[in-house]
Formats: C-alpha cells, sequence, structure tokens
C-alpha cells in the first residue's frame, strides 16, 4: 500500500465524515421546525470550526513537505490543491468528528473526542503531500 492510497482512504474517510456531521446537522433543524427539538446552533456549519484544528493542518502539511524529500513544483496549482486538501478538508473533518460528538446538545466535548478531532486533522494534513 503506497502514500497515494493511504492519502486517497483519508480523504474519502474525510469526505463521510463530513457528510454525515451535515446530514446529522440538518435532521436537527428539520426537528426543530416541526417539533420543536433542539435549537440549531450558528456553530453547526462543518465551515465554523476553531482555528486550531486548520493550523494543526497546516503544520502537519508543512512537516510533511519540508522533511518527506519530495520536489513540488511550486506553482499556483500546487498550492491551491495542498490549501484544499491540505487545510480545508482536514479542518472540515476535525469539526464534522466534534459536531458528531455532541449531537447537537451543548455539552462539552470528551477529551478523546477531540484528541480524535486533531489527529484527523494532523493526519489529512500529513496525508495530502502526496496529492501534489
Amino acid at each position: 500500500m503506497t502514500l497515494e492510497h493511504v492519502s486517497v482512504a483519508v480523504l474519502a474517510a474525510e469526505i463521510i465524515l463530513m457528510l454525515l456531521a451535515r446530514l446529522g446537522t440538518e435532521r436537527r433543524h428539520w426537528r426543530h421546525h416541526r417539533k420543536g427539538g433542539v435549537a440549531p446552533r450558528k456553530r453547526d456549519d462543518i465551515r465554523l470550526g476553531p482555528g486550531l484544528v486548520y493550523s494543526v493542518a497546516a503544520l502537519a502539511l508543512v512537516v510533511v513537505a519540508v522533511f518527506s524529500g519530495i520536489d513540488f513544483e511550486w506553482d499556483i496549482g500546487t498550492l491551491s490543491l495542498l490549501g484544499v486538501l491540505g487545510v480545508l478538508v482536514p479542518g472540515y473533518a476535525a469539526h464534522s468528528v466534534m459536531l458528531l460528538g455532541t449531537h447537537g446538545d451543548r455539552t462539552p466535548l470528551k477529551g478523546w473526542q477531540e484528541t480524535l478531532a486533531y489527529v484527523l486533522a494532523a493526519l489529512g494534513g500529513a496525508a495530502a503531500v502526496a496529492f501534489a
């Protein structure tokens, strides 16, 4: 199994997590609209995650890019690809883990859930190097 295979598997898992979080958010919105369930929160959007998850993903991306020895063509296409697949998508997926961990409640995350989110952000940032 090569780094490219692992990177595709990580990207697929991130997309599945984002879809699950989005579907859960939409269900909460519809439940609130129809039956007066839990009110949706402004932070339920997967794009509004804490800045630390994006920083962790970017740091992992830079560390792996520098120490991997892969020769990149540093043009705008490569930088945008690394920005999207190495920072944004892992950040969205990490915030999705946080949303799935709370189930729409206002309770704080457990330590292992938050750790899982940051590990996912770092893994996604590191794996994105194979796409460049």
